[in-house]
């Protein structure tokens, strides 16, 4: 059951045997109220005034606490445009999992923010729980959904029981990042990045064999809902999930899945460090290859004009005709069910969708806009992509994405993290991928019963 913090109007704090019989302005009720025509308690009189003049300021939560400057720009451009509605953005956790934990925990206590941007793929389990609120049923909500150009694919993704409950915002897929100094130190000598997984863990391997502090790469297997796995598992052609709901990576394509993982740890010689000490390998210059999202490109951009080196952008290997992406595809939810917020929040989540935020959002924060029409047709873009080529690459990686894979029940996080476990064996060479795969299969199973 979903408690809800009720947000209490000027009407239900006036006694009932105050009625008013007639509208009074502002100027008209001080001179009354001086001349003694009227008493009403103080309290009366500052509801009306704010009345009046009420702003709504809506919460909005979020999982990026060490964006500070993008979510600064964000809330000073909306409070800047618009006067009836005002943002404040809170933190709800440091990646998506922690966020929808404490979304789940806020909606048993009755403190749930106005809106969330949140991982759409949760739009089955929050409608169910009815945490969230179908936007096509707010006024405007519907015709703003029909005339926003958003691709059928993600509306489809943001759509439980015959209703629409997200708006994207932003998109990241998985990219390949290569430090081309290395590389070309190492002897890669192709005039274009590596293309293949093959190519990959050659390139690899090539750089690990320099020696010194030189790592050849890191793959960033801990990404949130066993990500990386996924992608690699549906680049080639399989699935999370097999028919009527079983799993689908127990198969040959799983295991050919976590060989890949395993063999370009193997030939990179990859190092015990967390995710974190890995980016900040990448960015000082020691790290050959580091697969991520592609999220990172602007303050790997940064790090690699800063310590000289000549960084590529490569696309993740797919496998013609059978694979794709999956693509990390986040979105605005309204959770509020007060009709005067939703409508503040629809206000918030149209700007939030337009050329300006977009922009903003692909500048500071990394992500591919989900407003593809903003991104081709608003000069705001103009500049960034001349600057951010790496950024128009990876957007034709949007023709092979598809939304990434979630359990649909309360516990998805907890599978989702021994599956990660079972990854990190197979990446430090302690388990054999069949034999992970086999584990990670009767793991899941035993956790979604």
């Amino acid at each position: 059951m979903v408690r809800r913090r009720p947000h209490r109007r000027c009407s239900e704090m006036i006694p009932k045997d105050r009625t008013a019989t007639m509208k009074l302005t502002r100027r008209i009720f001080a001179k009354a109220l001086a001349a003694g025509l009227i008493t009403v308690p103080a309290f009366s009189l500052l509801c009306s005034t704010e009345a009046l003049a009420e702003t709504i300021t809506l919460k909005i939560s979020h999982s990026w606490p060490n964006r500070t400057e993008f979510l600064q720009r964000m809330q000073a451009a909306f409070n800047g445009s618009h006067k009836d509605v005002q943002i404040e953005y809170v933190s709800g956790g440091d990646n998506w999992q922690p966020l929808f934990q404490s979304t789940l925990r806020d909606s048993l206590v009755g403190q749930l923010p106005d809106v969330t941007h949140q991982l759409i793929n949760y739009t089955g389990l929050y409608s169910e729980k009815g945490i969230v609120q179908p936007i096509d049923t707010i006024p405007g909500g519907q015709d703003f959904i029909a005339s926003s150009g958003v691709s059928r694919a993600l509306v489809e993704a943001a759509t439980a029981n015959d209703h629409v409950y997200a708006v994207p915002y932003g998109l990241t897929v998985p990219a390949v990042f290569y430090n081309m100094s290395l590389l070309k130190k190492a002897g890669w000598d192709q005039d274009h990045v590596p293309q293949s997984w093959e190519e990959i863990i050659d390139a690899a391997a090539k750089v690990s064999a320099l020696g010194g502090n030189i790592s050849g790469g890191y793959f960033e297997f801990e990404a949130s809902n066993n990500w990386m796995y996924q992608n690699v598992l549906s680049g080639l052609g399989g699935s999370m999930q097999g028919e009527n709901g079983t799993v689908g990576f127990d198969s040959e394509l799983g295991v050919e899945a976590m060989s890949i993982i395993g063999n370009f740890a193997k030939a990179a010689n990859t190092v015990a460090m967390t995710r974190d000490q890995a980016r900040q390998a990448f960015n000082a210059g020691t790290v050959g290859i580091l697969l991520r999202s592609a999220s990172g490109i602007p303050s790997i951009m940064k790090a690699a004009q800063a310590n000289n080196f000549k960084l590529e952008v490569g696309p993740f290997p797919v496998t013609a005709g059978k694979g794709k992406l999956s693509a990390v595809s986040h979105g605005m939810f309204i959770l509020t069910d007060d009709p005067a917020r939703q409508k503040a929040a629809l206000q918030y989540i149209e700007w939030a969708y337009g050329p300006e935020a977009q922009a903003l959002e692909a500048e500071y924060a990394g992500y591919l806009p989900a407003n593809s029409k903003a991104l081709n047709e608003s000069e705001l873009f103009a500049d960034y992509l001349k600057s951010n080529p790496y950024v128009r690459s990876l957007t034709a990686s949007l023709s092979d994405a598809g939304d990434w894979y979630t359990y649909q029940v309360d516990n998805t996080d907890q599978i989702f993290d021994a599956q990660i476990e079972i990854v990190r064996r197979v990446v430090t060479g302690k388990t054999d991928p069949a034999a992970a795969v086999a584990e990670m299969s009767a793991e899941t199973e035993k956790l979604l019963k």
